[in-house]
């Protein structure tokens, strides 16, 4: 493989790895709207059960994106390191390759 496309794999690899991370962020911060959507609905009187699912639903499917992203360079959990989840981090729990390509 040459390096220009070495290059363009590693970028590629990266932008899915912060793609994941920007995912996962805003379903952590859209959780104070969760809770009010939950107590207008539970005020009501309607039904919370489908929008909790949905809501577990969506936050394990992008905590597990996020936990299975692998680095390029050392192909390792890019945010999981031991059975911590650092979604926060800004490099590779192992290598401490940049999330950005700058």
């Amino acid at each position: 493989m040459s390096n220009a496309s070495n290059n363009e794999a590693w970028a590629r690899s990266l932008k899915d790895i912060r793609n994941a991370k920007s995912r996962l962020l805003v379903c952590f911060l859209t959780f104070p709207l969760y809770i009010v959507a939950v107590s207008s609905l539970a005020k009501n009187g309607n039904s919370v059960t489908a929008l909790m699912l949905l809501y577990m639903l969506l936050y394990a499917g992008f905590g597990i994106n996020a936990a299975i992203k692998r680095c390029p360079r050392c192909h390792e959990q890019f945010y999981v390191k031991g059975f911590f989840l650092n979604i926060f981090s800004r490099k590779c729990a192992h290598c401490g390759l940049p999330a950005t390509t700058e």
